[in-house]
């Protein structure tokens, strides 16, 4: 048995996703923090923060690592509630508040100044083509990761 919302035996269960990551936020080190929250039925079920394992050259890069982590979480969730017979709705949104790293997820095209990026972050667009995600830009006060990234005065 599939199991599916109760109030319409047609709509699927919904998991949406939120990304940020600062630019060199830690003062010492130079390391971006990469924020994230996953969704499931509007109610929060995963969040993270935490420094990346390294310094990234730009905003676009730091955003783009924070967006592949939080593909990897989004996957995993997917793949415990399809064990579980739950099913989701696709593709899955996950928001991201950088235009260029949007970009640089769903377009093969490398330049020069995005080269240097790891192919492990690349994996997205894969998901990207076969429908199982789709990145879609938030307004940073709209990215209810955003929380998870920045650094305030108690």
């Amino acid at each position: 048995m599939k199991l599916k919302p109760e109030d319409n035996d047609n709509k699927l269960w919904e998991l949406k996703a939120y990304s940020d990551a600062d630019s060199a936020g830690d003062k010492e080190t130079r390391i971006s923090v990469t924020g994230y929250v996953v969704y499931f039925m509007s109610v929060s079920v995963c969040w993270r923060s935490h420094g990346q394992k390294s310094v990234t050259l730009s905003a676009t890069e730091a955003e783009y690592l924070a967006c592949s982590e939080v593909v990897k979480e989004v996957l995993f969730i997917l793949q415990l509630l399809k064990h579980l017979r739950v099913e989701v709705q696709l593709p899955i949104h996950v928001h991201v508040d950088n235009i260029r790293a949007i970009f640089l997820a769903e377009n093969q095209n490398s330049s020069d100044r995005t080269k240097h990026i790891d192919t492990r972050y690349h994996f997205v667009r894969q998901y990207i083509r076969n429908k199982t995600v789709m990145i879609e830009f938030v307004r940073s006060h709209d990215n209810n990761s955003d929380i998870f990234t920045k650094e305030y005065d108690k």
